[in-house]
């Protein structure tokens, strides 16, 4: 995460692991982007999950929180 100020101003996972499941790695390459955007439009931890990709989302947001906190926002 790129915080300048208090704004967000970009979101990356660096890493993934799926394990090796095709299925996984499908789900994460469709759903990812969409969550990265809507912390950008939502400028917080407060954002909706991707249908279809409920574990991707949950653990996204349980990163985004943590990276959040870290940085005092």
């Amino acid at each position: 995460m790129t915080v300048v100020g208090s704004r967000i101003t970009a979101v990356t996972v660096p890493y993934l692991d799926d394990g090796g499941n095709p299925r996984s790695q499908y789900i994460d390459q469709y759903a990812i982007p969409i969550l990265e955007q809507e912390v950008l439009s939502a400028q917080s931890g407060n954002i909706s999950s991707v249908s279809g990709a409920s574990w991707t989302s949950a653990g996204f947001v349980q990163s985004l929180q943590s990276a959040l906190a870290s940085l005092g926002l």
